[in-house]
C-alpha cells in the first residue's frame, strides 16, 4: 500500500506538473499570439506608413511634372512673346544701321563720281572753249579765197578737211570737235540716268 499512495503522490504531482505545464503552454501561446499580434500590427503600420510616402512621392513627382511642364510652357511663351521679337527688333535695327551705312557709302561714292565727272565735264568745256578760240583764229588768219567756177572735165583733187561756208576744217578740229561733242552727251546721259 505504501507503493500505492507513492503512486497516487506522483500521480497528483504530475497532474500539478501538467496543470502547471498547461498553464505555462497557455501562457506562451498567449504570449506567443501576442507577440504575433504586434508584429502584424508593426507590418501592417510599416506598410501603410509606405504607402503613404509611396503616395506622397508619387503626388510630388506629379506636381514636380506638372511644374516642370509648366515652367517649359512659361519659357516658350516668354521666348516668343518677349525674346524672338526683340530678336528681330534688333535684326532690324541692324540691317537699317548696315543699309544707312552702305547708302551714306553710295553717296559718298557718288558725289566723288559726279564731282570727278563735272571736273572732266569742266575740261572738256575748256578744251571746247580753246579749240573754238583756235577755230576763230585761223577763220580769222585765213584768208577766204573766191571761188571761181571753172568747168573741167578732170577730177579735182580732195583736200582732207570739210569747208563749211567761209569755214575751213582740218582733221584735227573734226576730232576735237567730236571729243567735246562725245563727252557732252556722255555727261547729260550719265546725269539723267543718275538723277544728278
Amino acid at each position: 500500500m505504501g507503493r500505492f499512495t507513492s503512486l497516487v503522490r506522483q500521480d497528483h504531482l504530475y497532474e500539478q506538473e501538467e496543470a502547471r505545464a498547461k498553464a505555462a503552454v497557455d501562457e506562451t501561446e498567449d504570449a506567443v499570439e501576442r507577440e504575433f499580434s504586434q508584429l502584424m500590427r508593426l507590418i501592417l503600420a510599416r506598410y501603410h506608413e509606405e504607402q503613404v510616402w509611396s503616395d506622397k512621392i508619387r503626388s510630388a513627382s506629379t506636381y514636380g511634372s506638372l511644374t516642370a511642364l509648366g515652367l517649359n510652357m512659361l519659357v516658350f511663351i516668354m521666348a516668343i512673346l518677349v525674346v524672338e521679337p526683340w530678336k528681330r527688333r534688333r535684326l532690324a535695327q541692324t540691317f537699317e544701321s548696315k543699309i544707312e551705312e552702305l547708302s551714306a557709302e553710295n553717296d559718298a561714292r557718288l558725289s566723288a563720281g559726279m564731282k570727278t565727272i563735272g571736273n572732266q565735264m569742266a575740261r572738256q568745256e575748256e578744251m571746247l572753249q580753246e579749240l573754238k578760240g583756235e577755230i576763230l583764229q585761223s577763220v580769222a588768219i585765213i584768208p577766204v579765197p573766191i571761188a571761181k567756177e571753172v568747168v573741167t572735165d578732170q577730177l579735182v583733187e580732195e583736200v582732207p578737211g570739210i569747208t563749211i561756208g567761209t569755214f575751213h576744217l582740218s582733221r584735227r578740229d573734226l576730232e576735237m570737235a567730236t571729243v567735246g561733242t562725245g563727252a557732252f552727251v556722255v555727261g547729260i546721259l550719265g546725269s539723267i540716268l543718275l538723277g544728278r
